[in-house]
């Protein structure tokens, strides 16, 4: 007698309905590029300057997440946020890289940024006051 074994048993999962497949969409270089010329006031130059490094920032993050290996993709992440901080402190003024930093999302553990409460305060680590 033939036995069938649901579908995540095999190891393959069946697709949920009206859900993508694959990493959830991201917020790509014309929408932050966007959000950084009207939160830092960014002149023309600044513009093309940022759009140049947040294009070249998506392209190699595209790269690293193309390898397989998570632990690499992580660590070459990190750097590249570093690297990508770095040129756009030689693009932004003192004070535009200020407020970059402080709008910047903080990544916890686990590589993503805390999700609702308070900003700054982690809600994964955080207790419930009851």
């Amino acid at each position: 007698m033939l036995r069938r074994l649901p579908a995540t048993a095999a190891g393959q999962q069946a697709p949920v309905a009206g859900r993508r497949q694959g990493p959830p969409p991201g917020r790509g270089p014309e929408q932050r590029l966007d959000e950084l010329a009207t939160s830092l006031k960014l002149s023309t130059q600044q513009k093309i300057e940022v759009k140049a490094i947040l294009q070249n920032q998506r392209q190699q993050m595209e790269a690293l997440r193309s390898t397989g290996d998570r632990d690499k993709t992580r660590d070459g992440l990190r750097g590249l946020e570093s690297d990508t901080d770095a040129k756009l402190k030689a693009v932004l003024s003192a004070e535009q890289y200020s407020k970059y930093l402080a709008q910047k999302p903080q990544h916890g553990p686990g590589g993503k940024a805390p999700k609702g409460g308070k900003p700054g305060k982690d809600p994964r680590t955080s207790k419930a006051s009851s």
